[in-house]
C-alpha cells in the first residue's frame, strides 16, 4: 500500500483482511461501492461518509476527537491520568467518556424520551449503510414547509 494512504484506510483494509469481508461483501453491507473501495488503494481518498459506513460495516466507529495539544492544559492532564487509570488510550477513553455521557442523561430522562436518544445513539455508531440520501438538519425541515 503506498505511503501516501491515511491510516483510516489502512485500518479499512486491514480489518478487511482480518476479518475476510471481500470487497463484494463490503459493498453489500455498506452501501460503498465496490470500485471506491479499491480505489482507496492508490488514486482516491474517501469521503467521510464512504469511510464511516465501511469503517461501521467492520465493526468500528469513526469519531475525531481533539488533540491535547488543543485541550486546555488542566483539562488534558486530566484526561491523559485518566487514561492511564483505564489503560486505554486517548480515543478510547474519549469514547468511554461519550458512553458515561449518554448514560448518565438517559438516567435524567423519562422512558420514552430514553428510547429515542439510545435509537439516536445507536444509529450513530453502528449505521451500516450509505444510501447518500440528503439529510435535513434540525430547523430546515420548518423553514421548507412556509
Amino acid at each position: 500500500m503506498p505511503e501516501h494512504v491515511g491510516p483510516h484506510v489502512k485500518l479499512v483494509f486491514a480489518e478487511m483482511a482480518r476479518q475476510r469481508m471481500t470487497y463484494d461483501s463490503l459493498e453489500e453491507r455498506s452501501g460503498v461501492r465496490r470500485a471506491t473501495t479499491k480505489a482507496w488503494r492508490r488514486k482516491n481518498r474517501p469521503g467521510l461518509e464512504s469511510l464511516e459506513a465501511a469503517l461501521a460495516t467492520l465493526g468500528f466507529g469513526f469519531c475525531p476527537v481533539p488533540s491535547l495539544e488543543a485541550l486546555p492544559a488542566e483539562l488534558a492532564g486530566e484526561l491523559t491520568a485518566l487514561a492511564l487509570k483505564l489503560r486505554m488510550n486517548i480515543p478510547q477513553t474519549w469514547a468511554a467518556l461519550i458512553d458515561i455521557g449518554v448514560e448518565q442523561k438517559l438516567l435524567r430522562m423519562r422512558a420514552d424520551e430514553r428510547a429515542a436518544v439510545l435509537a439516536e445513539h445507536d444509529t450513530r455508531r453502528l449505521r451500516h449503510d450509505n444510501d447518500n440520501t440528503p439529510q435535513q438538519r434540525a430547523g430546515e425541515s420548518a423553514a421548507s414547509t412556509i
